[in-house]
């Protein structure tokens, strides 16, 4: 896997130039591969994400995505990937996307992912959201729906619903609202999943100040399931030179283990980047990461 994945990245350093066009296409996204230790155990994950956009300055537009995840251990492979597509009507009343939309909790996400380790990102992401792009990745990849989202002013508000139908028939309904106020911005966002048995019901709501050398924020969250789980996440980060980035997460979680995490990124004018830290759950073992990736 590692002498595939490495020359798979190498080889993305030329998307740049073909990241816009004049015609309303747009192209991005990111890809990393990673290496975790913990008590002498190890694990390595490929993670991506990519995405393109379409708009034709008219009604019609289009947005893709995928988004991926594999990992790969001495137990065996995981692969865990959305795919995401649907066509975009802009009108007066707002904009909607039809078809296999990506969760807006996703797209107008506030909070930078937690750590530099993606895989302990996602394993913490069941307390902070999205809950749709967790459970569409046992769904095939690919979760029909709709969603609506409106500007006004500094206010981003939207809804959406997603069904899975894989035969478990379940419907998540979302709801997003950010309001952008200097470099501060304040967000809540609630997720409510119909599943055969106890309903899942996902609150947060926070703030993020993003300022020119340094970030900070903090976000809320409550997960309804049989009881509720409630968890605060606290976050800051320093730009010691323009490429390099020190930042610190925790995570702080009701009636069981904290998790700290210190690490920092080096970036690259090229779009390579390396990151790596570490990470302390409470009562447990740490977890180291190292990696390296492309941003384009």
């Amino acid at each position: 896997m590692t002498r595939l994945l490495v020359p798979a990245i190498l080889a993305l350093t030329a998307l740049p130039a073909a990241a816009q066009d004049a015609n309303g296409l747009t192209f991005g996204g990111e890809v990393k591969l990673e290496y975790l230790d913990t008590a002498g155990s190890h694990l390595w994950a490929f993670d991506g994400d990519v995405s393109a956009s379409w708009r034709s300055g008219g009604l019609l537009g289009f947005d893709a995505s995928v988004d991926t995840t594999y990992l790969d251990s001495s137990g065996g492979g995981q692969d865990l990937t959305n795919i995401w597509a649907a066509l975009v009507l802009s009108t007066g009343a707002g904009e909607f996307a039809v078809g296999a939309p990506r969760p807006l909790v996703d797209t107008l996400g506030v909070m930078p992912k937690f750590s530099s380790s993606r895989v302990l990102d996602l394993q913490t992401s069941f307390l902070r959201g999205p809950i749709t792009s967790i459970v569409s990745a046992s769904d095939h990849g690919v979760t029909p729906g709709v969603t609506w989202k409106q500007n006004s002013g500094n206010l981003t508000f939207g809804a959406g619903y997603h069904h899975l139908n894989d035969g478990a028939n379940v419907d998540i309904l979302e709801g997003v609202m950010r309001y952008q106020a200097g470099d501060t911005t304040f967000f809540i966002t609630g997720e409510f999943a119909d599943v055969d048995g106890p309903n899942v019901t996902l609150m947060q709501i926070g703030a993020f100040h993003d300022a020119d050398r340094f970030d900070f924020g903090a976000a809320l969250s409550q997960l309804d399931l049989l009881d509720a789980t409630r968890s605060l996440r606290l976050y800051g980060s320093f730009d010691v030179m323009p490429a390099l980035t020190v930042r610190g997460d925790a995570l702080l979680i009701q009636d069981t283990n904290d998790i700290y995490s210190l690490s920092a990124t080096y970036r690259m004018d090229n779009g390579l980047f390396i990151e790596g830290g570490g990470s302390k759950i409470t009562g447990s073992d740490e977890i180291y990461d190292i990696g390296v990736g492309f941003k384009f």
